[in-house]
């Protein structure tokens, strides 16, 4: 699998028969997601939305976890915003970097396939939850922790988890930012299967071999007419989050984390020098 040029956080390839995968891969982050990977990822996403040739999209992550969310090494190290005005364009082009990723991932009109090892937290949640398809391993756990720090979901997560579990389990999930285990997200219908972390690949590669087996079309005219039915509401899901999550990330509270964030870093940096 070839990296992608320059320190831009992916792993990514395309087979001859058109199995597309990419990889998270920043795994001393814990495969977040920094704005380098982010961009990376909208990229090459766009790219193989026109590409013929691309049959399968096959999302996933190297290591013990999927992806730990949007990078707070960075949040809390940039620079302070010299202005008010300066802020929220930063807070905008963060959620909309996120919307970007799920948008890239939705307009794929082949089949997405997301294989979750380890943690899906915040973005991270988000993007595996706009697949198609999603396998998790046993050990693999879902957490929509914006609440946590006080942020909303973002990633359309607003929309793709209440498609699948309903109105009540998803204010409860988005709402009390509590970890989710992959047998309780199979249960409630997030997932497509869990199986143990050793079968993953191979339940994939299965799953890649019968999707190759089908008709294209037919395939892209069913996920059309699904989404059709399940994800109505995604682009306006999207301006709320976009709305809602631009005004938290200049929150008091927020700003105040990510300072404790920054201190934390800098004094575990200096102690260990």
């Amino acid at each position: 699998m070839a990296s992608i040029p320059g320190d831009r956080g992916l792993a990514a390839s395309v087979d001859d028969r058109g199995v597309a995968r990419v990889l998270v891969d920043r795994p001393a982050r814990k495969n977040s997601m920094d704005s380098a990977t982010s961009a990376a990822l909208i990229e090459l996403l766009g790219g193989w939305a026109v590409d013929p040739a691309v049959r399968v999209v096959v999302i996933g992550a190297p290591g013990r976890d999927f992806c730990t969310g949007a990078d707070l090494i960075e949040m809390a190290t940039a620079k302070a915003s010299a202005s008010e005005e300066e802020a929220r364009g930063r807070a905008e082009r963060t959620i909309n970097t996120g919307s970007d990723i799920v948008r890239s991932i939705r307009a794929l009109q082949v089949p997405v396939v997301a294989v979750v090892d380890g943690a899906a937290v915040g973005i991270g949640a988000s993007i595996a939850f706009a697949a198609d398809l999603i396998y998790a391993s046993e050990t693999a756990y879902f957490l929509l922790a914006f609440v946590n720090i006080g942020l909303m979901p973002d990633g359309a997560a607003t929309s793709t988890v209440a498609a699948a579990v309903g109105r009540a389990r998803a204010n409860e999930l988005a709402l009390l930012g509590e970890r989710l285990p992959a047998t309780q997200a199979y249960t409630d219908g997030l997932v497509t299967a869990v199986l143990p972390s050793e079968a993953l690949a191979d339940k994939a590669d299965q799953v890649v071999d019968k999707l190759l087996a089908a008709s294209p079309r037919a395939l892209a005219l069913t996920k059309k007419a699904i989404d059709a039915q399940t994800m109505a509401g995604f682009e306006l899901a999207l301006k709320l989050e976009t709305e809602g999550q631009t005004e938290l990330l200049q929150s008091p509270e927020f700003v105040a984390l990510i300072a404790a964030f920054a201190g934390k870093r800098k004094n575990q940096t200096v102690a260990s020098q």
